[in-house]
């Protein structure tokens, strides 16, 4: 696919015109700005005009002016100018006299440090370059010839998208006409200045029926909208020896309704009326309550002082879309100076430890995350590793804001949580359900790090539905620890490995939802063979409880199923562990 038809297809796309629908808002206050060409009855340009002076009317309705200001470019202060060759709209006889009008255009009437560009149809939008080299402007006018009536393909992408009959052909040229017309307007919005300048060379071209895959090309209209927000005034030089009717001239119409002029016979002084608009004319500034209805509203402007007339005003602006505020929003924001942020650790989880996060119902909605960790088991030959002895946690939210900090010591059998001061064997937050980033400095009983670790996890939001809790599992080795293990204070394990020796006390939490909170649970005890026997649940204050000796069962893996039932639904989680000799 060639470059110019690449080109084509993204401006098509991204500056089509759709009207939106006017949003339910309340009005709010948008700055306009109208330039306007002034002068006395012999046709000089007045520079003392005031407030006072002018009358401005929004939709009919007579506003206040903020300020009035009158332009005129200093010297050496650039005039930004585009010029568009319409080749395929001007006839072969009458290119000399384009390029000899154009030619004396450049050298005479422009100034340097004005900036200039010459486009044709067929030009790339990435060679659309302001410059203040009028040579290679004099270059691109040297080679323009007109190819009206023309239809012999000059290139690949003419012959591939523009063949057919002449009518087929005519309507192809046509659009794209229009879409790099609509290109030059919005280039030239993102440039400073109040008053931006463009001359279209044609002998006229009608408007291109809207057919079904076509409706989002630019049209007439979306140039008039693409000109008027970037306040870019069109002037139409027809080198022809005929003109046709204003609604039947899509350049007419354009130079019409964005303050520019149509040039017909006087080719000379047409172009240099063009600069010379740029060189002096008022800016009227004031404040309209408008909702961003992405509308165009009609202003009239007059001057009360007798003798002086306007010649040439803006006749509105688009107040900005829905899409539009909102965009203008987020850039404003993207251009607001950023804080530093230190960059984030890569994620690393470390062999030295064994971790465990259990999540259950918080307050106000929040989910409670519950920590704790034990040394990983040494692996043979490795006994001279120094085994970490405690390990520093910080939880961070996805605002960064912190949600825990602080010491967590290692947990075991039999483990109870004291009310002594911090460091503690279980670290404790709630959050927002979202992703909790866990950062850990791992250290030995000399306080030497050892190693980091670093992860994100999701944390669920428990108040939909029915759910189930992350169980807790205690061990204990006798039956004094089994003891300590009825306290609330109990301490969780991260292990998943027990001996037949020991004795387990699973503890969990079930909830339903809010129209029906009340929950049945059950669990069952499975080996990888199936399952093996329903397992006893105690309840006491909506923590289930389930005693579990493990001597009656050989070495091996098994699962504890737990089930939560409502009329809602119901929802299921497994317990895996081992047991060994």
């Amino acid at each position: 696919m060639s470059r110019p038809f690449v080109w084509l297809l993204a401006m098509a796309v991204s500056q089509s015109a759709v009207t939106p629908q006017p949003p339910t808002r309340a009005p709010q206050s948008q700055q306009v700005r109208i330039d306007l060409i002034a002068s006395d009855s012999r046709g000089r340009v007045l520079e003392n005009l005031k407030a006072a002076d002018f009358e401005l009317r929004d939709d009919g309705v007579a506003q206040t002016l903020e300020s009035v200001r009158f332009v005129r470019p200093a010297a050496g202060e650039g005039r930004l100018l585009a010029i568009f060759l319409d080749e395929y709209h001007v006839s072969r006889d009458a290119a000399p006299r384009v390029r000899d009008a154009m030619a004396r255009f450049l050298r005479e009437a422009v100034k340097p440090g004005d900036l200039i560009t010459v486009m044709k149809p067929l030009d790339s939008l990435f060679e659309i370059k302001l410059t203040a080299d009028r040579d290679a402007a004099l270059e691109a006018v040297g080679r323009f010839e007109g190819r009206r009536g023309d239809y012999d393909a000059r290139n690949a992408y003419e012959r591939n998208f523009m063949a057919g009959v002449p009518a087929r052909i005519e309507a192809a040229r046509t659009q794209v006409v229009l879409s790099a017309l609509n290109a030059l307007a919005v280039h030239f919005a993102g440039h400073q200045g109040l008053r931006k300048t463009l001359i279209v060379v044609s002998e006229g071209m009608g408007r291109v029926d809207r057919r079904r895959g076509l409706e989002y090309m630019p049209t007439v209209e979306t140039i008039i909208r693409s000109a008027q927000q970037g306040n870019v005034s069109i002037y139409g030089v027809n080198p022809g020896d005929d003109d046709a009717p204003g609604d039947g001239n899509a350049i007419r119409t354009l130079a019409a309704e964005t303050a520019g002029q149509t040039i017909l016979m006087d080719l000379d002084a047409g172009l240099r009326r063009a600069l010379d608009d740029a060189s002096a004319y008022y800016v009227l500034t004031y404040s309209a309550s408008r909702p961003d209805d992405g509308r165009f509203h009609a202003v009239q402007v007059a001057v009360k002082r007798q003798g002086v007339q306007v010649l040439r005003a803006r006749k509105g602006y688009y107040a900005p879309s829905p899409d539009e505020t909102l965009r203008a929003v987020l850039l404003a924001r993207l251009n607001e100076p950023k804080p530093v942020v230190p960059a984030e650790p890569a994620p690393h989880a470390s062999p030295l430890i064994r971790p465990w996060f259990g999540t259950s119902r918080g307050s106000d909605g929040r989910t409670r995350v519950t920590f704790v960790w034990e040394p990983a088991v040494r692996a043979t030959g490795e006994r001279n590793r120094r085994m970490p002895a405690r390990l520093v946690l910080t939880a961070l939210a996805p605002d960064n804001s912190v949600l825990f900090e602080g010491v967590v010591l290692p947990t075991g059998p039999g483990q109870l949580e004291t009310a002594d001061a911090p460091p503690r064997s279980r670290a404790v937050f709630e959050m927002t359900p979202g992703r909790v980033r866990l950062r850990m400095a791992i250290k030995d009983a000399a306080e030497e790090l050892l190693d980091t670790d670093v992860r994100s996890l999701p944390i669920r939001d428990l108040r939909a539905g029915v759910s189930i809790a992350t169980p807790e599992v205690m061990r204990a080795r006798n039956a004094r620890e089994f003891k300590t293990l009825e306290s609330e204070l109990a301490v969780p394990v991260a292990a998943r490995e027990f001996s037949r020796t020991e004795r387990l006390l699973v503890r969990f939490a079930a909830y339903g939802s809010a129209k029906d909170p009340k929950v049945t649970v059950s669990a069952r005890l499975m080996s990888r063979m199936g399952p093996m026997r329903d397992l006893t649940i105690e309840e006491s204050d909506g923590v289930n409880e389930i005693d579990l000796p493990l001597a009656g069962l050989a070495a091996g893996e098994y699962i504890i199923e737990l089930t939560a039932t409502s009329s809602a639904g119901n929802t299921k989680d497994v317990i895996d562990f081992r047991v060994t000799a």
